[in-house]
């Protein structure tokens, strides 16, 4: 059975509280990001010792200001509207919890990642870790599918960059770090992977 360690459990707790500020109904992949920098463990440390302008302050007006849309209303010759940037939703208002429910966005992500963190460590080229820790969500929020990792192109900050920092934050010493594939074979222990983290219920 699949455990979280103590890093995990800290990102998870920080992404409900960053969810709640921001007035989220269901939990994302932005929430994550959020909640990793919020919690600031020595993966994140390292990413963060690389790439200084990730910071909670900046990826929280990134969302706020819906960043990752700009280009594409940009090509439609449109503006974001002002307000969007600084006006919380009526759940930020009442301070209420969103529900311990994944995005459809965020559940892909981290459908991708494990499959993908599953082959690595199965090939010998990442550590077999007892527990699963923060970089798993860290490898999740930097997937194509991810708005976490089109927030991070948005800000101007290079998303393949960050994700090589997590990879050499938890390979040993000397290792060499690996490529993350494109692409992975999904096996049983993967699918079983994967239902573990689509039942996942985020701390209250």
């Amino acid at each position: 059975m699949l455990m979280y360690d103590d890093s995990f459990v800290a990102a998870m707790t920080a992404t409900t509280d960053e969810a709640t500020m921001l007035g989220a109904r269901m939990y994302g992949s932005e929430h994550v990001l959020l909640g990793l920098l919020a919690a600031s463990d020595y993966v994140t440390q390292d990413v963060v010792e690389t790439f200084p302008g990730l910071t909670v302050p900046a990826v929280r007006e990134a969302v706020r200001a819906a960043l990752d849309d700009a280009p594409h209303l940009a090509r439609l010759g449109l503006t974001l509207p002002a307000a969007s940037a600084t006006a919380p939703s009526d759940g930020a208002a009442r301070g209420t919890r969103p529900r311990a429910k994944h995005t459809p966005e965020l559940q892909s992500a981290l459908n991708q990642a494990t499959a993908k963190w599953a082959h690595l460590r199965r090939i010998g080229a990442l550590p077999k870790e007892r527990k699963v820790s923060s970089a798993v969500l860290w490898l999740a929020v930097l997937e194509p599918s991810a708005r976490g990792r089109r927030l991070v192109d948005a800000m101007q900050i290079d998303s393949d960059g960050v994700r090589t920092a997590v990879l050499s934050a938890i390979v040993p010493t000397g290792a060499a770090i690996p490529t993350w594939p494109t692409e992975a074979p999904v096996g049983p222990a993967t699918r079983f992977t994967h239902w573990v983290f689509g039942h996942l219920n985020l701390p209250r």
